[in-house]
């Protein structure tokens, strides 16, 4: 049973299958696509799943978007790779970097950098660790708190 637009039902085996009536020249697209023509794969697209709250910049290529700097804080110091979170680009992501980088940018000990205020400059159009171009490891110094009773 067939429409006038070219769609069938059942195709008997059990297979559901649907049919758009084609453009010229394209061949019919099917449920199943067993009935496609051969010829070049197309390759099949990702999806990026769970991005941040806000999209990232539209606005020109990734190499004329300016690094920003961001709060970085570190969740494991290994003696090869330390893991940090950087809380506005994906605070579930722990981001491996290697520590003598950390230690040779911010001149700190490697028993400081567990507890140290850190801050990197970063892509802020990257939508993979790897596009971060993480460079600029900073240490922001601890605030003090103010004595009771003094202005």
């Amino acid at each position: 049973m067939s429409d006038p637009n070219g769609s069938t039902g059942s195709s008997g085996q059990g297979e559901v299958t649907a049919r758009v009536r084609p453009a010229a020249g394209a061949f019919p697209v099917t449920a199943s696509m067993a009935e496609a023509p051969p010829g070049p794969a197309v390759p099949q697209l990702g999806v990026l799943i769970g991005g941040g709250p806000a999209p990232a910049e539209a606005v020109g290529r990734p190499e004329e978007r300016a690094p920003v700097r961001v709060a970085a804080r570190p969740l494991r110091i290994g003696r090869g790779t330390s893991l940090v979170v950087l809380p506005s680009w994906r605070p579930a992501i722990a981001v491996s970097v290697p520590t003598d980088q950390l230690l040779s940018a911010t001149g700190l000990g490697f028993e400081q950098l567990a507890g140290a205020r850190l801050t990197v400059l970063m892509n802020p159009a990257a939508l993979h660790d790897r596009e971060l171009e993480l460079h600029g490891w900073e240490c922001v110094p601890a605030v003090r708190g103010r004595r009771g009773g003094r202005p």
